[in-house]
């Protein structure tokens, strides 16, 4: 449901949430906003029930009336976060505060067509909603696969095996709501800077190590998409042309043939090896070739993520997906030393590494944030 909300409400509202609790007087103070424009934006907030008066503050040191103090309504609205995986699909209602209310989680199983997917979709939004309707702010959706930053268009999802998909169109016409989709790595990082591990920070990197590896991006405290919805397609950084300009990359990148489910897969096969990545994990300290194809692989994914710490310049590093969230620990052992050869300490030692902290959700809630982004008033 779209809000029509003015600049100066919008300001209101941000510094209602940032304080908790406020009275008239001390928003006009924070936003410089004068005292008549603060009074009638409060009155139009309260009258459409996003703020509530809770109680009277302390008096002026010169007496006085006690103020009444000012809150924000986080259940004004609900937000629905869909995020759609290759192997499972997750979907949440939240409140505007990122509560989760409900959430559903299924085997995503086979789409042989685009009527399946959004057969699929539709199911799990409707499984969670459980509020009436027009107390439903949007809808956002997490994507594996490119999407159109403007449109919401669905390019590729290799994943699924389908491509050119109008998600967003169908969605609007359906339930008659915003619909907002993005990447699901991007989305991850938007969900962890709202309630993961980097929230608070100011500039993040999220990488995914899954099936594949993409990074999302975290920039000014704004989802960073790129021009054409394609920034954080890491796992085609290449990081040794003498043995990447023989391959062909087509669904996965130079990278991903070194570090990920499906790259790790490969090398196995090519050593002659027929087993779950999971089970490689537990062998490694067992078999010496097994141990080899682990510290080459990370020795790959330090140089990509030297490149774009020296790049981008993050507060933070989170680290994501089936395998990097299940195996951080042993990654980073061997990542860390290689970062400390190439990486200049001045900006190593300022950069924090961690271990998402939402994990299977984070895509979902990330979705939700998004929503937050584009139709109201942020996350912060």
């Amino acid at each position: 449901m779209h809000l029509d909300l003015r600049d100066s409400e919008r300001l209101i509202l941000q510094v209602v949430r940032r304080k908790k609790l406020i009275s008239r007087a001390a928003i006009a103070r924070e936003t410089k906003l004068s005292k008549p424009v603060v009074s009638e934006g409060v009155a139009r907030l309260l009258d459409k029930g996003i703020l509530m008066e809770v109680k009277k503050g302390k008096s002026s040191n010169r007496g006085g009336k006690r103020p009444v103090l000012l809150s924000f309504r986080p259940d004004f609205r609900y937000i629905v976060g869909l995020d759609v995986g290759g192997t499972n699909t997750r979907a949440v209602l939240t409140d505007l505060e990122g509560r989760v209310i409900e959430k559903k989680f299924s085997k995503t199983g086979t789409l042989r067509s685009e009527a399946e997917f959004f057969s699929k979709c539709v199911d799990m939004i409707d499984s969670v909603i459980s509020v009436p309707k027009m107390r439903i702010l949007g809808i956002g959706v997490g994507i594996p696969g490119t999407v159109d930053p403007e449109t919401g268009y669905i390019y590729n999802m290799p994943a699924l095996g389908l491509k050119d998909v109008n998600l967003k169109e169908f969605l609007e016409k359906h339930y008659d709501l915003d619909v907002f989709l993005a990447n699901d790595v991007t989305l991850n990082a938007l969900g962890e800077l709202w309630q993961g591990a980097a929230k608070n920070k100011r500039n993040v990197l999220l990488v995914s190590i899954g099936t594949g590896l993409g990074a999302g991006l975290i920039i000014n405290r704004e989802l960073y998409e790129g021009t054409h919805g394609m920034a954080g397609e890491m796992g085609f950084t290449v990081t040794d042309w003498s043995e990447e300009k023989k391959l062909k990359f087509e669904f996965f990148g130079a990278l991903e043939n070194w570090i990920s489910g499906y790259g790790l897969g490969k090398k196995l096969k090519e050593e002659g090896f027929e087993l779950p990545v999971e089970e490689f994990f537990q062998l490694i300290d067992e078999h010496e070739r097994f141990n080899r194809i682990f510290m080459e692989a990370c020795e790959h994914l330090a140089l990509a993520l030297a490149n774009a710490i020296l790049l981008l310049d993050p507060d933070m590093v989170v680290i994501t997906g089936g395998i990097g969230f299940n195996h951080y620990e042993r990654i980073m052992s061997v990542v860390t030393p290689v970062l400390e050869k190439v990486v200049m300490p001045e900006l190593l030692n300022k950069v924090r590494f961690a271990r998402a902290e939402l994990g299977e959700l984070g895509v979902a809630l990330g979705a939700a944030g998004w929503v937050l982004m584009r139709s109201f008033i942020g996350v912060y």
